[in-house]
């Protein structure tokens, strides 16, 4: 499926027709946002749900409005507005990065065997999809990582590698805090 070569927007659907709006929105997305990046990527569906849609296809980059939620895989993003940004052309195009406001927009991953839940909170968010894949928070930021908790002006969590990097700003009063639990058996008391 491809898009017309100019900006076109969708109004806001009234709250009766929302669901069908939003299966539409995320068919629609499904095209140009479901192209892999990576092997470990092409088994992760994108899906798109937002209030209002404004897609250019010509520049690869959409503004999302009103409750918007983007789901890839066992990560969730969240926010008021959402500025999708694609790399590539036509039927080509991937997923580069998304930049997320909200009060806050919040990133959640769910956890494996291998690896804790995630959930992370800020007023501005960055997400990239590859090179690496990470997760950037700014305006003081918050992540959650098992019962972990790391807070900070400028949060960078990369996905890939599953580290936090988390620093206070120069002019900035507030200092990077981290709360640490030792390993425990998997049912949530600490030993």
């Amino acid at each position: 499926m491809s898009f017309p070569n100019r900006p076109w927007t969708t109004p806001a659907p009234p709250p009766s027709r929302r669901g069908r709006a939003a299966a539409g929105l995320g068919g629609l997305l499904l095209a140009a946002l479901a192209a892999p990046v990576t092997p470990a990527a092409a088994a992760e569906r994108i899906n798109l749900d937002a209030d209002r849609a404004e897609i250019n296809n010509a520049t690869g980059v959409s503004v999302y409005t009103g409750d918007v939620v983007l789901t890839r895989g066992g990560r969730r993003i969240t926010g008021e507005r959402m500025t999708v940004y694609l790399d590539g052309s036509g039927d080509q195009q991937t997923l580069d990065h998304v930049v997320v406001e909200g009060e806050p927009a919040v990133y959640t991953q769910q956890g494996t065997e291998e690896r804790r839940p995630v959930e992370a909170e800020a007023p501005r968010m960055e997400y990239y999809a590859s090179g690496p894949e990470r997760v950037i928070l700014l305006n003081g930021g918050k992540v959650v990582q098992g019962r972990n908790t790391f807070t900070g002006e400028r949060i960078e969590y990369n996905v890939t590698a599953d580290v936090v990097d988390a620093r206070s700003e120069p002019d900035s009063d507030r200092r990077v805090q981290i709360t640490l639990f030792p390993e425990d058996d998997g049912d949530g008391e600490s030993e």
